[in-house]
């Protein structure tokens, strides 16, 4: 038997999918609707369980503990922002307007920010005994990617 908590957080983010080794047309092409800027409101489902059976107080983790991790290492972040890929036009274009804009060397569907998310999140939880099982990140009410240990 397996004991975990999860812990549901939610933002507000926009993206546009763009692949740097094609031209626009075969970005839209590719992507489609999603090669322009376009909105979510994300929801993300953070599943964790501790290294340990004895829970001393009770719980595998304090709710607002992970939400404070969660909070600092990815939604504030990515709440109210864009996210755009390396060599986008977009980036040179908006540079300098005081937008926030969040700049990564992949594309920013959901599978690979929930692979980014991952990362960060794993590597903190560790250091607390706290092993991060499963992460759902939701672009839009019925879409959404999982990654489990």
């Amino acid at each position: 038997m397996k004991l975990t908590i999860t812990k549901e957080f939610s933002w507000d983010c926009s993206h546009k999918l763009f692949n740097p080794c094609l031209s626009k047309k075969g970005n839209e092409d590719e992507y489609g609707l999603c090669s322009n800027i376009h909105g979510h409101n994300y929801k993300m489902l953070v599943t964790v369980s501790r290294e340990t059976n004895d829970l001393e107080n009770g719980m595998i983790m304090n709710f607002k503990d992970l939400k404070k991790i969660v909070k600092e290492q990815i939604v504030d972040e990515q709440d109210h922002s864009l996210n755009l890929t390396e060599g986008d036009e977009v980036i040179e274009k908006l540079s300098g307007l005081g937008l926030k804009i969040n700049v990564y060397k992949y594309e920013t569907t959901c599978e690979n920010q929930l692979k980014a998310f991952w990362y960060r999140l794993d590597t903190i939880l560790r250091l607390h005994g706290i092993i991060l099982e499963e992460i759902k990140l939701y672009e839009t009410p019925t879409s959404f990617a999982t990654l489990k240990r």
